[in-house]
C-alpha cells in the first residue's frame, strides 16, 4: 500500500510552503501593521499582489505575499509612489529571475560531459 500523507503531514507541508495562502486579510494587516485598505489597494491597483480567494471570496495571503507587501510599505515610507514601488519590485524580480537562470547554466554540465565528481 502506498504511503498516503496524513493530516499532520499535509499541515506541515502547507506550513512550510511560502506560497500557501494561510493568512486572512485581518491577520495579514495585523502582522504587517497596515490597514486592510492598504492590502486591498495593492490587489486593486497593481498586478504586484493578487491574493488567493477563499470559497466565500475572502482574500487569503501567503508568507511570500506578506513579504512583498512589507517591501511595498517600506518603499512607500521612503516616499516612493505606489507605481514606482511596484516598478522597482518588478525590476528586482526580473533581475532575480535572470540571475537564477544564469546560475542554472553554470550548474548544468555541458552536453556530452558528466559530472567530474561522479
Amino acid at each position: 500500500m502506498p504511503d498516503v500523507p496524513g493530516p499532520t503531514d499535509r499541515a506541515a507541508s502547507a506550513f512550510d510552503d511560502v506560497d500557501y495562502p494561510a493568512y486572512t486579510m485581518g491577520r495579514a494587516s495585523e502582522i504587517l501593521g497596515v490597514t486592510p485598505d492598504f492590502l486591498r489597494s495593492l490587489d486593486n491597483t497593481t498586478d504586484l499582489l493578487t491574493p488567493t480567494r477563499s470559497g466565500g471570496g475572502h482574500r487569503r495571503y501567503s508568507r511570500k505575499q506578506l513579504r512583498l507587501a512589507a517591501r511595498v510599505r517600506e518603499l512607500l515610507d521612503q516616499k516612493h509612489t505606489l507605481l514606482s514601488a511596484a516598478s522597482r519590485i518588478a525590476e528586482l524580480e526580473r533581475d532575480l529571475q535572470e540571475t537564477r537562470e544564469r546560475l542554472a547554466e553554470f550548474e548544468t554540465p555541458p552536453p556530452g560531459r558528466g559530472s567530474e565528481f561522479s
